[in-house]
């Protein structure tokens, strides 16, 4: 046999036409059916089993393919790559407790005291979600007096335990998984040996010697990985020791709440009175939501992950701006984060990913303005997360900030095919516009293209473009050619000459001067909004339903015969 090519054709073919020639000296046919027939074919498959399992691999484990949604291969790479993928974190608020006034406090509450332990658990009537006291002390106690009313922190999700044994080994590892849609909360876990709490690190290397401290970590098989040291880097259970992993197992974005019904919860455990035994709160109190139950938010979503491998860091230290703005996305409860220096501070800038924090029945052309910024409270959520989960250098200041919301307005000229309806083509169109703003990504310019293309995969459209008008375009525009005209009638009714103003017609602020695209600075966030008039004074309405003229202007330019569809 002449083995002129190395390939698998090329050799089944050399060896077929062999066997054909030695089956003809036996005078005998030679077929796919025959013995060796049958062989070959099953090496044949074999052979193509094997290259097909091939391909596949090297595909899996190339992170960088934009179609890779391997999350096991993902989340291992950026685990070694020094990435700890995040995992759901719950939602937080605080509820305030009111004394009911048709009550009688001394029948119903005796020693008019009422004592709860923290962890307690509730649960809401609306979403059967449970949620946790979180007082921060082992007990709270209040003196019950009538109109009297007291705040309690709560957190979503149950407190649960796993118990395991240590094996006197360096480097004991234990792995925890939670089944279903739960999951083993981002923070708030703890790890006590023989009922001494451990610290718990980041990396074994921030151990010093015979410290009561473990690695507490996302898991390369999900789930969370707790590493014990070897002696030199964190001391080792002793043999037996009684290890107690406790977790808060949460359900992560489903457990934000926005409304505030009154008396929408039921306790679980119990409350005790001063006498020691259980007390009916859902009886006694009001029971109402004083702040926002929010920032809950699911595990790192693996598209995230994919495109955080280039710049993750084993230093956990928080220095640069886009260091500062990488740990604040990793919570996955912010749509757009920018963080930029000015005079020796980083500002972080961020905006809420409004479809957690949204109410079911808004959408982005009528949720309120505050929906794109953070109030006091919830910034100190975010300074807090900052300050517990990297290491701040010494010299550098931080300040979070809301952005400044640029106004714009978008014109969308489109030509339909005959046979489809306006309202449908409307309806779809700020659907695809909604979409595209309420997980808007872009840092510092929005492409019409990117817009287009989304429009253009509207099956009743055939051809669109858009037009972008800015406010502070329009502003300067009004503002200048008001201070020109009032220059000209001065020189008309004194006849003396002064300075116009510096005025460029052509300026184009917040809009690229050629291509239309939006631009904005670090500092600003672009939003579709109306409530302002353009520069020839055409108001433009912020009622996304109104008749005039309003955020989102669709244009009908005529349309394509039904005919001309493309054929599927």
């Amino acid at each position: 046999m002449n083995f002129i090519e190395i390939r698998f054709s090329s050799i089944k073919n050399e060896i077929e036409n062999f066997l054909k020639a030695e089956y003809n000296k036996a005078s005998i046919l030679f077929s796919n059916a025959s013995p060796y027939g049958q062989i070959l074919g099953v090496l044949e498959n074999l052979h193509q089993l094997s290259f097909l399992y091939l391909k596949n691999s090297i595909n899996a484990l190339d992170v960088t393919a934009p179609n890779n949604n391997n999350a096991r291969i993902i989340k291992n790479a950026a685990i070694s790559a020094g990435h700890i993928p995040g995992r759901a974190i719950s939602s937080t608020g605080t509820l305030r407790f009111s004394v009911k006034t048709d009550i009688d406090l001394e029948k119903e509450l005796p020693g008019g005291k009422i004592t709860f332990y923290n962890r307690l658990t509730i649960k809401n009537k609306t979403n059967s979600l449970l949620y946790s006291f979180n007082i921060g002390t082992e007990k709270v106690t209040h003196k019950i007096t009538p109109n009297y009313k007291f705040f309690v922190p709560i957190i979503q999700g149950k407190w649960e335990n796993k118990f395991y044994s240590g094996t006197g080994e360096p480097l004991q590892t234990f792995s925890s998984n939670e089944a279903g849609q739960k999951e083993i909360e981002n923070f708030n876990v703890e790890v006590l040996v023989n009922g001494d709490m451990w610290t718990l690190k980041k990396s074994i290397y921030d151990m010093i010697p015979e410290e009561q401290a473990v690695v507490v970590r996302t898991g390369f098989d999900g789930g969370v990985d707790m590493i014990f040291g070897n002696g030199g880097f964190g001391m080792m259970p002793p043999i037996g020791s009684a290890i107690r992993f406790s977790y808060l197992q949460t359900d992560g974005s489903i457990g934000n709440i926005f409304r505030r019904t009154l008396n929408d919860w039921t306790f679980v455990d119990s409350a005790l009175d001063g006498n020691g035994q259980t007390v009916d709160m859902d009886k006694i109190f009001n029971i109402e939501i004083y702040n926002d139950i929010t920032f809950g938010a699911d595990g790192e979503d693996i598209k995230f992950t994919r495109s955080i491998l280039p710049i993750a860091s084993n230093n956990f230290v928080l220095a640069l701006p886009h260091q500062y703005a990488y740990e604040i996305k990793k919570l996955g409860v912010f749509s757009h984060v920018n963080a930029y220096e000015k005079s020796g501070t980083i500002f972080i800038s961020v905006v809420p990913n409004i479809n957690l924090f949204k109410n079911q029945n808004a959408n982005y052309f009528n949720m309120d303005k505050d929906a794109f910024t953070l109030d006091a409270y919830e910034k100190s959520k975010v300074d807090n997360y900052l300050r517990t989960s990297g290491v701040i250098q010494l010299t550098r200041k931080y300040k979070i900030v809301n952005p400044k919301l640029s106004h714009y307005v978008m014109n969308v000229f489109v030509m339909p095919y005959s046979d489809a309806s306006d309202d449908s083509v409307n309806a779809q169109i700020l659907d695809k516009v909604s979409e595209y703003f309420l997980n808007l990504s872009r840092m510092d310019r929005i492409p019409k293209l990117d817009i287009i293309r989304e429009l253009s995969s509207i099956s009743d459209i055939h051809s669109v473009d858009i037009q972008f008008i800015c406010k502070k375009n329009e502003d300067y525009h009004k503002t200048k050619m008001l201070e020109m005209q009032n220059q000209l009638s001065k020189f008309a009714e004194t006849g003396v000459a002064r300075q116009l103003p510096d005025y460029n017609p052509s300026e184009s602020i917040g809009l690229d001067a050629l291509l239309g695209d939006i631009l904005f600075e670090p500092d600003e966030i672009p939003i579709i909004r109306g409530g302002w008039r353009n520069r020839d004074g055409a108001f433009y309405s912020d009622d996304i339903e109104s008749n005039g003229l309003k955020s989102v202007n669709i244009v009908k330019k005529g349309t394509i015969d039904a005919k001309n569809r493309p054929q599927k």
